[in-house]
């Protein structure tokens, strides 16, 4: 339907110049500023937790201790303990987002650092705020207390039971669990903050706890005491904690060069053991197995589970959500704080600062993750454990964030594949391997729409240095990509690619064998590379970076191995992400345009225009931007099925013309007169540069300027109304988001900016005609991940569709 026959239309319904029929208009102004405004739920306790609703428990919570903080600066202590419960509180605070520099914490620095303690909780949880503070000046207090847990630590002839484990100190108790992980917690913490602790220390904590664990798969407190969901966490998390301080699990340095396979034990593992125990026995009303006085304590171990093994899902449960939700419901909103039972959690103070721990903590956002699959060799998808943990580590150092990862399952127990929202959780996914890939029809199909929306695959072979041939891995990502890509492979990346600069350089020339071993490929799809493959193990690399600090014995060939591996994983995560994350509970975007409906004599149909100039690369761009309008308005709103030409008979059954492209272009004379005619009659032109193409805006820009000679394009004022929701019942886009990548260089990939959107327009007979975005909308419209490109969010380039779209129909 042409512009001339809507406003025929609109005559007919007794509008003035130019009008839609009321009804439609009246539609528009009710229902389109709610277009991407979520439904407002029922009020009550028991609701979906969200990311609001979690940060005003954690707020209301902080408020609670700050009340609660006495005037030397601590909390009031708990029995046996110098200053572990002002160092708990402490701990719980700086996690839940304040800042070292608030008065709470400067009163509880100060407090805390005018103790040496003698209790292994109190020495532990010092260590732990010590080392979350970050400041240089407790160095040397982090390293009294490592010395003094690693002096208190069983040793040889204290009993096989004993080795490895910790007691309350001063001589109290023969050692135990609890103590025992509290005391792994902090030399975990320190050996990160760069303070040396020798790897036999963590060899016997290995040891101590492989040798309390039950045939079950889980640990008790005491060998006559049940299995608990606390004493179980506590020893996943211990064992983690411990292999990652003795180097040389899966991979290791010899004789001056990395082996990165035959280094790891044959048996089961314990902690898979032990997360099957927790699955079958999860609950986050209870502490299974356990008493009713250690409910937030075993909370608190359970998001050390979760973190530390990379898990969404303890048996098929989202453990963060459904631990979020109870946590919700038994919080005093009105005075902040969470209570339990006698004689521990009864103490406010303590369940408080449990419950901003599993919160804080257990929200942090996912950087990465990566599939585990199903394959003849059990740890194919997993050959080196400690390495992607190693990698994010980095991150998080160069961001400056706490972050964490993800382990996705292809496949549950009962054969149902992984769904997109769950793949959606992690913006990049590592899936590595040696052997050929065989994924499922079904598994294929939404790994490509994982892409499609955003996600960042990036494959890895375990190939070479002592792992094998990987050949069969490699065509394996080659025939995914030919089936995701349309026929598409493997290409090597230039080294004007952003994989060797986003966050850290990686000069390719500067590094001995990079062509042969770790050049980086990639298929360029959705405005983005979407797809990258190195051919050798980066994450055996990762996984040794940890043990090579402070090292002598190690050459300089193995340090510019580590050193580049860690390089180019940054530099994926950072081009994926543009350091742009979301938040653990929000929901993902996900935008399909799908077959559109078959179209009739009242739909508004928006054709694509066939330039030749690479507007293929964002084909979903226009049934995406229509799906989502049409859904929400319900309105016969549709995208041709296919790209029309410039010629008159094809263009006279077209309302509105779509111009898009990322290379040069140029029209014939006859083409110019065909595009000038349609514009004459009415027809209407929404024109934008795919990734703010240069080149495309200025061949756009002098075609313009041939077609309409006396009607130039001209910057959209900031006034102008086709910004603002009054006057046509569109958003208030008079503010959005301009996104801009870096060229290059060690600092935030994207820099954002407030203002009005970027547009031009030109005016025929009166009525702006041709709207033109020199900045990107379609890449941001064809995948919600299109951070690469100078432009807008897939939001806010909707918004601006919408807004254009209705002040050209609404003249």
């Amino acid at each position: 339907m042409q512009r001339k026959d809507l406003k025929r239309l609109a005559r007919v319904a007794g509008g003035r110049r130019w009008r839609i029929a009321h009804f439609v208009c009246g539609l528009l102004v009710l229902v389109l500023p709610n277009l991407f405004n979520p439904p407002v739920c029922a009020q009550g306790r028991a609701v979906t937790v969200d990311p609001a609703s979690v940060q005003r428990a954690i707020d209301r919570g902080v408020a609670y201790l700050r009340k609660s903080q006495t005037d030397r600066g601590g909390w009031n202590e708990y029995g046996g303990q110098s200053c572990g419960l002002s160092a708990l509180c402490t701990l719980s605070l700086l996690n839940a987002g304040v800042s070292r520099d608030d008065p709470a914490i400067s009163k509880a620095m100060k407090y805390l650092r005018s103790f040496e303690p003698n209790e292994t909780y109190s020495v532990s949880l010092q260590t732990l705020v010590y080392c979350q503070l970050g400041a240089t000046a407790d160095l040397p207090r982090i390293r009294r207390n490592v010395l003094w847990l690693v002096q208190k630590q069983n040793k040889e002839g204290d009993g096989r039971r004993r080795v490895g484990g910790w007691s309350y100190g001063q001589r109290i108790g023969s050692g135990d669990p609890s103590n025992s992980q509290f005391a792994l917690l902090a030399l975990g913490a320190a050996k990160d903050r760069g303070i040396e602790v020798d790897a036999e220390v963590f060899e016997r904590a290995l040891e101590y706890w492989i040798v309390h664990q039950r045939d079950d798969g889980g640990w008790a407190y005491g060998s006559s005491q049940p299995t608990t969901g606390s004493m179980t966490s506590a020893g996943i998390a211990s064992i983690i904690i411990s292999r990652g301080g003795v180097s040389g699990t899966s991979s290791r340095i010899q004789g001056g060069r990395i082996e990165c396979c035959g280094n790891r034990g044959e048996g089961d593992d314990p902690v898979e053991s032990a997360l099957t125990w927790m699955g079958d026995h999860f609950s986050v009303e209870v502490n299974p197995g356990g008493d009713s006085m250690t409910f937030y304590y075993y909370l608190y171990a359970l998001e050390r589970v979760g973190r530390l093994s990379g898990r969404r899902f303890i048996g098929g449960h989202d453990w963060y959500r459904e631990g979020a939700e109870q946590l919700l419901e038994l919080h005093d909103p009105f005075q902040g704080f969470w209570s339990g039972a006698a004689p521990m959690e009864n103490n406010r103070d303590i369940a408080t600062s449990f419950a901003l721990l599993f919160l804080s903590k257990g929200k942090r956002q996912v950087v990465a993750g990566q599939l585990q699959y199903k394959s003849d060799r059990a740890d194919a998808w997993n050959s080196h454990p400690a390495g992607l943990k190693q990698l994010v580590r980095q991150v998080e150092r160069d961001w400056g964030r706490d972050l964490t990862w993800q382990t996705i399952r292809a496949e549950d127990a009962d054969g149902q594949i992984v769904s997109l929202e769950s793949l959606l959780q992690t913006p990049v996914l590592i899936i590595r391997g040696r052997e050929t890939l065989r994924f499922p029809n079904s598994l294929i199909e939404v790994l490509g729409t994982y892409i499609e929306q955003g996600g960042t695959i990036f494959f890895e072979a375990d190939g070479g240095d002592g792992c094998g041939d990987a050949s069969a891995f490699e065509a394996s990502v080659n025939e995914l990509c030919a089936k995701w890509f349309e026929g598409s492979r493997l290409d090597r990346l230039p080294p004007t690619h952003p994989v060797w600069f986003a966050e850290r350089e990686v000069p390719p020339s500067a590094i001995t064998n990079i062509d042969k071993d770790f050049w980086v490929y990639g298929v360029q799809a959705c405005c983005r590379t979407a797809v990258f493959y190195v051919p050798n193990s980066l994450s055996c690399r990762w996984e040794l970076s940890d043990s090579i600090h402070g090292s002598k014995t190690v050459n300089d060939n193995v340090r510019s191995q580590i050193d580049l591996a860690l390089r180019i994983g940054e530099n994926v995560i950072a081009y994926a992400t543009g350091r742009e994350l979301t938040d653990k509970l929000e929901e993902r975007m996900v935008i399909d345009g799908g077959d559109p409906p078959e179209p009739n004599r009242t739909t508004i149909e928006i054709a694509m225009l066939s330039l030749g100039a690479g507007g293929e690369e964002a084909r979903r761009a226009i049934p995406n931007a229509t799906e989502l309008i049409r859904q929400k308005l319900k309105i016969d709103l549709s995208a041709a099925k296919e790209p029309v030409g410039l010629d008159a008979n094809t263009l006279s059954n077209v309302p509105i013309l779509w111009l898009h492209g990322r290379t040069a272009f140029q029209l014939t004379d006859s083409e110019r007169n065909a595009l000038r005619e349609y514009i004459e009659n009415q027809g209407m032109v929404f024109a934008t540069s795919i990734c703010g193409s240069d080149a495309f805006s200025e061949s756009f820009r002098r075609e313009m300027s041939l077609v309409l000679p006396d009607s130039p394009l001209q910057r959209m004022d900031p006034s102008h109304p086709a910004f603002t929701p009054a006057a046509y019942g569109g958003f208030d886009i008079q503010s959005v988001m301009i996104r801009t990548p870096n060229d290059r260089g060690r600092s935030q990939v994207i820099q954002t900016r407030s203002s009005v959107p970027e547009i031009e327009y030109a005016v025929v007979d009166n009525m702006a005609a041709v709207f033109f975005s020199p900045l990107d909308v379609s890449c941001a419209l064809e995948s919600p991940n299109s951070v690469q490109c100078p432009g807008y969010s897939t939001e806010d380039a909707a918004k601006i569709v919408a807004n254009m779209v209705l002040y050209g129909l609404n003249q």
